[in-house]
């Protein structure tokens, strides 16, 4: 009777298409959620949305959440035998956070550049409204509106989309690879 069976090296299989996968996933209901929110006018990112935010902002993190611990349980219960440590779990956390950040940051390109091509002036109106309700002089204002520009332009709201995807990612990672995390006993 065998009383170590053998177990697949974690070394030796990949976990790229599950991130892939679940990544995908991800980004696919982000980008459905964001094209509800432009067709009936309830954009999160923009400053004067109101409450609607939280709705979006739970339905993207319980999708987060969801897409790493899902592509999780499948490494560790369908390709390693029930066996996963905390560094291949922040690992393949992080690469689903990169495969939705990336897939992502396309979709806003094309979002502000062709489907909706007067965002950034949206999002500038709106932000320079909120702060002349907060009192902020003109200058103050025309200050903060030049500061802003280099992140409300589609290249830098895709790299930071692509950055704070992959950032959700590790910390979804390691909070679900502690909880998820099995060891094999050395015997």
């Amino acid at each position: 009777m065998l009383t170590n069976p053998s177990y697949p090296d974690p070394s030796t299989v990949s976990y790229r298409q599950l991130a892939i996968r679940f990544g995908a996933i991800w980004a696919g209901v982000g980008i459905l959620s964001s094209l509800v929110a432009f067709l009936t006018n309830t954009d999160p990112s923009m400053p004067t949305t109101g409450s609607i935010k939280w709705v979006y902002t739970l339905i993207g993190v319980g999708v987060a959440i969801w897409a790493i611990v899902s592509a999780i349980k499948a490494d560790r219960d369908e390709q390693l035998g029930g066996y996963i440590g905390l560094g291949r779990c922040i690992g393949i956390g992080a690469l689903t956070g990169l495969v939705a950040g990336a897939i992502g940051a396309v979709f806003s390109i094309l979002y502000m550049t062709v489907i909706n091509p007067g965002y950034k002036q949206q999002m500038m109106d709106a932000m320079q409204e909120a702060w002349a309700e907060q009192g902020m002089s003109e200058e103050q204002i025309e200050l903060a509106a030049s500061m802003s520009s280099a992140f409300t332009n589609p290249i830098g709201m895709s790299l930071m989309q692509v950055f704070m995807s992959v950032l959700i990612g590790l910390i979804i990672g390691l909070i679900a690879g502690l909880v998820m995390k099995r060891e094999r006993s050395v015997i």
